[in-house]
């Protein structure tokens, strides 16, 4: 089956939460965000498909509450760009 990925219907996006433990993971992962690196370029839903092994083009992420930039302390959603320290 082919995805246009930049027209999904609702039935084809999973919705997943992403609890606390998670996100604190995927956090500690980050060396800084967009609000205080001008280079970073990955989403930071990236981050959590590598930890949750799920496929980010068909999965929408709705966290448990914000992570948290360890550079400068401002918050991070979902589609927040981040520098990643990729394990």
């Amino acid at each position: 089956m082919a995805y246009d990925f930049f027209d999904l219907s609702p039935e084809q996006t999973e919705i997943v939460l992403i609890g606390r433990a998670t996100v604190f993971r995927a956090q500690r992962q980050i060396t800084s965000c967009e609000a205080c690196n001008p280079e970073a370029e990955v989403p930071f839903d990236l981050v959590i498909d590598n930890l949750t092994g799920r496929l980010g083009s068909l999965v929408d992420y709705v966290l448990e509450r914000p992570a948290t930039c360890l550079r400068c302390g401002e918050q991070i959603t979902e589609k927040t760009l981040v520098e990643w320290d990729c394990p």
